[in-house]
């Protein structure tokens, strides 16, 4: 009897702006090796509604042929931004029961080194991504809520405005000579520092405008050394936090330690960043601020460095327990308490 794998027919799709490379990985007999990802059938179609139609309608009679048309098909892609995102939206539409998945580019990309082909063009990669699916079996993509996007949207054009300001800032003190450039950039200073404080009003907006993220930011600024941008950024990037386990929101932000031991000459441990860049750009900034805040994370801090971590490692280390103590209020609806075990368990 046919498992579940062996019937299932995979679609790799390689994205790009204007277009999208598809190919089918067709299930195998059983002990047959797998298949050469060289030899499945390609085609290129254009990154519209209409190109996700004529895609489905290829695949069809290929399925058909292969005797597999009853059979399931899903989707696999490499992430891509707002181009695979767009495209999920619309295989979503058209194709429910392809339930696309988006994966990391670098698992992929380790996963086309490990099949050692001497060629790289976006049809191959295509029939990479395919075989990559029916071997993996990847999970559907998610989509955020519409609310947590635009949070997401909006923090991260914060972080990229505040960054032209920065560097604004820093061209305007190199410049000692030249009174008429001098007055131009404290315009284009006085500009971005302008579009920075709009977008936190627009963050606290949309904050506002839904209740679940409102209940949430507010349990979430109580824990010392969260302000409101952090806690936004925090759901933005991570979406609801109920959804999550500790050790699974651990994993996604990108924080958790990653072992690496050889013998005995390779021995270590570092953070594994696979998670968004911004979350933890956000909780850096937080953690400088509750070790100040926060005489149980300075200790905390100091403990692990007096074991013998790095500064950093420790400081990565109050970086995590603040986003796991962000989910714990925000799961519990309760606000942080200091002494949460001493009060609740007096004798313990």
């Amino acid at each position: 009897m046919a498992t579940q794998k062996t019937m299932m027919s995979w679609a790799g799709l390689d994205v790009s702006k204007e277009t999208f490379d598809a190919a089918l990985y067709f299930p195998l007999a059983s002990g047959d090796p797998p298949r050469d990802v060289m030899t499945l059938p390609k085609a290129s179609f254009s990154r519209t509604v209409d190109g996700v139609k004529a895609f489905l309608d290829w695949t069809f009679p290929l399925r058909e042929k292969a005797g597999l048309s009853g059979g399931k098909m899903r989707v696999a892609m490499e992430s891509t931004g707002r181009y695979s995102l767009e495209l999920v939206g619309w295989l979503n539409q058209e194709a429910p029961f392809t339930h696309p998945a988006v994966e990391d580019a670098n698992a992929i990309h380790n996963y086309a080194k490990s099949l050692k082909l001497r060629h790289k063009t976006d049809r191959i990669d295509a029939g990479v991504i395919a075989r990559y699916g029916y071997e993996r079996m990847p999970k559907a993509y998610v989509e955020l809520p519409e609310a947590y996007r635009c949070l997401r949207e909006l923090t991260r054009q914060r972080i990229a405005v505040k960054d032209q300001a920065t560097q604004a800032r820093e061209r305007l003190a190199e410049l000692k000579e030249f009174p008429a450039i001098i007055k131009i950039q404290q315009e284009v200073v006085a500009a971005l520092e302008a579009a920075v404080a709009k977008l936190e009003i627009e963050i606290k907006r949309c904050v506002e405008h839904s209740d679940e993220l409102r209940q949430d930011v507010e349990k979430a600024v109580t824990v010392p050394g969260v302000a409101l941008i952090t806690a936004a950024t925090i759901l933005g990037e991570c979406g609801p936090l109920r959804h999550y386990t500790s050790r699974e929101l651990s994993a996604y932000s990108g924080l958790s330690p990653i072992l690496r031991e050889s013998g005995t000459s390779v021995r270590g441990s570092w953070i594994s960043r696979r998670g968004p860049k911004q979350l933890r750009r956000c909780l850096y900034m937080s953690a400088n601020a509750a070790m100040h805040s926060n005489p149980v994370m300075l200790a905390f801090h100091q403990r692990l460095v007096a074991k013998g971590k790095k500064p950093l490692q420790a400081h990565c280390s109050i970086m995590r327990k603040l986003l796991i103590l962000v989910r714990a209020v925000v799961v519990s609806g309760s606000e942080y308490q200091a002494n949460f075990r001493t009060n609740r368990f007096p004798n313990a």
